[in-house]
């Protein structure tokens, strides 16, 4: 499973820019400063995974996910990011991050006229929100880009964060059906290709 969906992003990720990682933005670069609307609501359980260091050998991978429960920075709504027994991706953007940027206008995009392959939910974390970056707020910038999909705001400790071990933006985790990691990468991913891993994600491992 892990070596399918290492093989479908490392193709998405060819051409990136940032040194960190391809098409990617590191958080050491941001200064936090949440206007508090919804994070406050946040709250993250489980055991932390490692930061995340490699792509191969990623010693994440069959740790159970942590979870996060919060309000949709969208909607208002609760958001339970946990164990369902269904596979799901989470995908980590910051407002002020360029590759983010891109990638969500990419994804929306996308979607007007496709669809994401059903049985793998999908979840958007708001995380490293800056006032003084551009499209401040995270939840405007969202909205305007027409996201259609659950998102929840990182804590002002950076909670989500530490506990996904991320360390660069744009940041995607996969877990499978019994809530383990099956894969971590940083980078942009395209819309075709995410689709793919989402297929990729529901096939049998046997």
């Amino acid at each position: 499973m892990a070596i399918c969906l290492c093989a479908v992003l490392l193709a998405a990720a060819c051409g990136g820019d940032d040194a960190s990682a391809p098409g990617a933005t590191s958080a050491a670069a941001a200064t936090t400063a949440p206007s508090g609307a919804a994070p406050d609501r946040t709250q993250v359980s489980g055991t932390a995974l490692p930061r995340f260091e490699q792509l191969e050998d990623d010693p994440a991978v069959g740790r159970q996910a942590p979870a996060v429960v919060g309000a949709d920075l969208l909607t208002g709504a609760e958001v339970r990011i946990e164990n369902r027994a269904r596979p799901m991706v989470l995908a980590f953007y910051a407002h002020w991050c360029p590759h983010c940027q891109n990638e969500v206008e990419d994804l929306t995009g996308w979607l007007e006229t496709n669809e994401l392959p059903a049985g793998v939910d999908f979840y958007a974390v708001s995380v490293l929100e800056d006032a003084t970056r551009g499209n401040h707020p995270p939840d405007k910038w969202l909205r305007d880009e027409g996201w259609q999909h659950p998102v929840v705001a990182d804590t002002p400790a950076m909670s989500v964060v530490d506990a996904f071990g991320l360390v660069s933006v744009p940041y995607l985790v996969a877990v499978d059906a019994d809530n383990e990691v099956v894969l971590r990468f940083a980078g942009n991913v395209g819309p075709a290709e995410l689709a793919a891993f989402f297929t990729a994600l529901l096939e049998p491992t046997s």
